[in-house]
């Protein structure tokens, strides 16, 4: 036989249905949490600042040695930062199909290796450029690099190291030195093949034509690099104040730039009729006198006043006051 309630229990079910009822809804409305996926196996070890410095860096590699390129092969090279990469050393090297060319690159304090990839195919189109040919750019080249090209690239690839020393010199002092050729990416072990490394992409455009050139960095000796105690301050606090050397080295530097300087004789207003009928011998009135200071712009921007005049055979002018920039008025 059926139970009856009474009203106490009926009225208690009704309330515990409506707070069941009210924490679904809460559910339901309440913002999904974030959820970040984390690969234990392939931690992300490279932390923020150390990634801007290396775009830094590649960036300026891309720069300078592209205009290498382009003095070289007689022909705009550009160069650009593709992307930056954290691998294991086996993934790297199973990510290369043979024949390949590739140098490794011995450096000193730290010591360590390091990998410069470049294509066959824009190997072989330096080559051929440099030799005076036309230089067919073909993405299907998969011979490998004969010994004699191989001679012929080792100026460029020094300049390639000349240029990666260069770059890192804000970092530290560093010596590398081409120490072997390899096509076979399995015949250079730099590192354990369960070790991370950072993988630098340069993509290298010649007209139409695109391909990659990649550093391949040891994480360990990245880690030593970077982790200086130095490096570390410049990376958290930013350059501190230039010592004197700096400084006298700057404004040296400074006082060889040279800068375009132009006098203003005057100035006037004509009609377009008047202008369309202007011939050799007419007169124009000028808003100055020939006494009175005239505007000398720096870079097209109003910093003199000064008298014109002739000095010997040559037109000269006469600074005789400086224009403050928020009034363009004379001090």
């Amino acid at each position: 036989m059926a139970k009856i309630l009474s009203q106490d229990e009926i009225d208690a079910l009704l309330s515990t249905v409506s707070e069941e009822a009210s924490e679904i809804e809460g559910l339901e409305g309440a913002p999904s949490k974030r959820v970040i996926l984390y690969d234990f196996k392939h931690p992300n070890l490279i932390s923020k600042e150390q990634m801007r410095l290396l775009e830094n860096i590649h960036e300026s590699f891309s720069r300078n040695f592209g205009v290498f390129l382009s003095a070289q092969l007689r022909m705009i090279v550009e160069i650009d930062l593709l992307a930056i990469d954290q691998l294991l050393y086996s993934e790297f090297v199973m990510s290369i199909a043979p024949p390949g060319c590739l140098y490794v690159i011995a450096m000193e304090q730290p010591p360590g290796e390091v990998i410069l990839e470049l294509s066959p195919a824009l190997v072989i189109f330096i080559v051929e450029k440099l030799f005076g040919g036309k230089g067919v750019f073909s993405s299907t080249t998969s011979r490998p690099i004969s010994v004699i090209e191989q001679r012929i690239m080792g100026k460029v690839i020094d300049r390639a190291t000349a240029e990666m020393s260069n770059v890192w010199s804000p970092v530290a002092e560093l010596k590398t030195k081409v120490t072997r050729f390899e096509s076979n990416p399995e015949f250079i072990q730099i590192i354990p093949s369960a070790e991370p490394v950072v993988v630098v992409s340069l993509q290298v455009k010649i007209h139409d034509n695109k391909t990659l050139m990649n550093f391949c960095y040891p994480y360990r000796w990245l880690a030593e690099m970077v982790g200086r105690p130095e490096v570390q301050d410049r990376l958290q606090f930013g350059v501190g104040e230039s010592t004197a050397e700096e400084r006298k080295t700057l404004t040296s530097q400074l006082k060889q730039v040279t800068c375009s300087l132009r006098a203003s004789v005057g100035s006037t207003q004509i009609s377009i009729e008047d202008f369309i009928q202007l011939q050799v011998g007419d007169l124009l009135l000028l808003d100055t006198k020939p006494n009175q200071e005239n505007t000398i712009f720096v870079r097209d921007k109003p910093t003199f006043k000064g008298l014109i005049g002739r000095r010997d055979r040559y037109r000269a002018v006469l600074i005789t006051d400086l224009i403050d920039k928020e009034t363009n008025n004379a001090v």
